[in-house]
């Protein structure tokens, strides 16, 4: 019984060992989650649906980030586009746009994208995408609801989501 007990611990040892795992194909499941490759918000961006933002009505919104400085173009089909530039500033996971120019003094957007009045976000990024949400003191809860999802210029180019 001795030995039986003993060659059990043994060939249980030893399928742990990668060697003997290789040998004979064991294989581990990938894992169900992998962790982002970048938690950057700056770069090149477009908004997963414009309809439920203030570019209601916009085909395409895109958004480059910079450390400095942004600049959002909104093509609409049916109306002139919209183009808001401006700095930016980044601290404790608040982003702040300052709009300093652009053709949305006009229009829709203007009261949204007023020059000179700063907007203050919670921006948060991983991987591939992006979300934008007021922050939690201006919703009256210490929950941070998303107000916009933004997605990676390049990765919605290569879904096909976004024509390149």
């Amino acid at each position: 019984m001795r030995r039986v007990t003993a060659v059990a611990a043994i060939v249980v040892a030893l399928a742990g060992c990668g060697t003997i795992r290789k040998t004979f194909g064991i294989k581990d499941a990938p894992p169900a989650h992998r962790e982002p490759s970048s938690t950057s918000i700056y770069g090149d961006w477009v908004l997963a649906n414009p309809d439920s933002t203030a570019f209601a009505g916009a085909s395409l919104v895109e958004l480059s980030l910079q450390p400095s400085t942004f600049t959002i173009s909104a093509k609409y089909p049916s109306r002139s586009n919209v183009l808001v530039s401006g700095t930016t500033g980044y601290g404790d996971g608040l982003l702040t746009l300052t709009p300093t120019g652009g053709s949305a003094d006009q229009g829709p957007l203007a009261a949204s994208f007023a020059a000179g009045k700063p907007i203050v976000i919670v921006a948060s990024a991983a991987g591939g995408s992006l979300v934008f949400a007021p922050p939690p003191a201006a919703n009256g809860t210490t929950a941070v609801v998303p107000s916009s999802i933004w997605h990676k210029k390049s990765m919605a180019e290569a879904a096909g989501k976004v024509a390149p």
